[in-house]
């Protein structure tokens, strides 16, 4: 087996030192700190990277048939170093390459030019194996020596056939960002550490944000998302409540915990939820499920008595394999849940630290949700909604973007997903003239007229005509306010569809 080439961390300091291109710069990092292949490093996109947790998100190629994905968390030396590169660039999307080709954005650039590059900085310092393998293996080789346990190792370099989901769950972010800086990052000074302690960021810091279309609705709610984390941690459950399109689905879907979380989509069926989380919790093993539960018995039995269990039942056979607040049970939309639905959330509701949204949920089912903590989620204020017209249409060239935004604001009236579907229709237009703003609006700003005042004067007047037709002896009038009689006593289901929409 011949010998494995790498660079000692002395010698990844010096190449380092004497690269002044960013790009070359950046590129090194990403196979020097994160162990990436160099064909992974220049296929990524501005995508692949999660600034609000400090991590890379790298797909390895595909093998068997499979995607497997991989989170590495990214060291301050990169952070810098990818902070200076994106401040040189024009444009910056989500589906952009990280190192577009010369010539065409649609691609990357190839292996070819980093080994061209790389081989100047060889004869230049005269190391000789300067080459991507080196540097990767300089990643491995770093942190062994620094006490990674070689299954993380494995894990960040992709060298393990986990399941996705297995991967996510059980990487150890916090050790390894702490495994990363002893590797890569060198000594902070006296005067960073004083300014850090007294709460003073370093003149030196900088700070990277990417808002794409997926992360912007986290505008404006900080305070929501802190709440939810801190309710992770203190195993208290919560409903967030607010109007559609406010932004209650993506707030479930932005904050962090170290929590294991369980998505459930459908409480009408709860019986049939039920069997498929058990099955969940056993990893999917549906035999060991049967005799688990059901000892040994045959398919046909097996299948008669999980039907026949109650939800109660089933709940209890929940509670014996999970820890109490082992699990975040996120449910999203409980607006029609049923009674049976009901019941499930309050038999499990100190077994799981249950997170739901909702618009409204009837009086009569609301049991539930007498203990929770509400988070209430309000249109964004003025300021915040320009901030978010501003992340949304980065792309965009209107004649007046002081107009645009305006307009924007009025038609929204702070509601996120109406601002982020205004700014979608503008860019299916080839001009933005001021015009084209004029004309360009969301039924979500069109006013509503009460109606109500109108019909009952209406019926009024026709059931008069009851009292007149005794005057004229007219059989037609009588008729007309007999008519009207019963429209008044239905006048209250009637209501409900008189209320129309007008520009």
């Amino acid at each position: 087996m011949s010998e494995v080439k790498f660079l000692d961390k002395y010698q990844c300091d010096k190449l380092l030192k004497v690269i002044t291109n960013l790009k070359h710069k950046l590129i090194v990092l990403l196979m020097l700190d994160c162990g990436l292949r160099v064909s992974e490093a220049i296929s990524l996109k501005y995508q692949d990277f999660d600034f609000k947790r400090d991590l890379l998100i790298v797909t390895t190629l595909k093998k068997r048939g499979k995607i497997i994905k991989r989170k590495i968390p990214i060291s301050k030396r990169l952070y810098q170093a990818l902070a200076n590169y994106f401040a040189i660039q024009k444009k910056v999307e989500k589906d952009n390459y990280l190192f577009p080709y010369q010539f065409s954005s649609k691609y990357h650039i190839t292996r070819d030019a980093v080994n061209k590059f790389l081989k100047t900085y060889n004869k230049k310092l005269g190391f000789k194996f300067i080459n991507p393998h080196s540097l990767r293996h300089a990643f491995g080789t770093n942190h062994i020596s620094n006490g990674t346990p070689l299954e993380n190792i494995k894990t960040m370099m992709g060298h393990v056939r986990y399941d996705t989901t297995l991967i996510y769950a059980q990487i150890p972010t916090e050790i390894l960002k702490r495994n990363i800086s002893k590797v890569s990052d060198r000594e902070e000074s006296t005067l960073n550490k004083i300014l850090r302690k007294i709460g003073i960021k370093p003149v030196d810091d900088k700070k990277i944000s990417l808002n794409f279309h997926k992360d912007v609705f986290t505008i404006g709610r900080s305070d929501e998302i802190k709440t939810l984390e801190d309710n992770a941690r203190k195993g208290i459950n919560t409903i967030i409540t607010g109007d559609i399109g406010i932004g209650k689905s993506h707030l479930l879907e932005s904050f962090e915990t170290d929590k294991k979380i369980l998505k459930i989509n459908d409480l009408s069926g709860i019986k049939g939820t039920l069997k498929e989380l058990l099955i969940f919790l056993y990893n999917d093993d549906k035999k060991h499920v049967k005799e688990l539960l059901y000892g040994d018995i045959d398919q046909d039995k097996m299948v008669l008595k999980m039907n026949r269990s109650s939800t109660r039942n089933l709940c209890d056979e929940i509670k014996k394999i999970v820890e109490d607040k082992e699990y975040i049970l996120s449910i999203d939309r409980v607006d029609n849940i049923t009674p049976g639905g009901v019941q499930f959330l309050e038999e499990i509701k100190d077994t799981f630290i249950i997170y739901c949204t909702t618009r409204v949920v009837k009086i009569d089912r609301s049991s539930f949700m007498w203990n929770y903590d509400r988070i209430v989620l309000n249109p964004l204020d003025r300021p915040r909604s320009f901030e978010l017209i501003n992340k949304l249409s980065y792309d965009l060239d209107p004649e007046d973007f002081d107009f645009l935004r305006n307009h924007v604001y009025e038609q929204s009236n702070g509601n996120p997903r109406v601002i982020f579907e205004c700014i979608d229709r503008f860019r299916k237009e080839p001009v933005i003239t001021n015009e084209t703003v004029r004309e360009i609006r969301h039924t979500a700003s069109l006013k509503e007229i009460d109606m109500t005042f109108i019909i009952f004067i209406g019926f009024g007047l026709m059931y008069l005509l009851r009292y007149m037709s005794k005057e004229v002896d007219n059989d037609s009038f009588r008729f007309i306010g007999g008519v009207a009689l019963v429209l008044t006593l239905l006048s209250r289901q009637l209501l409900g569809f008189t209320k129309r929409k007008f520009l």
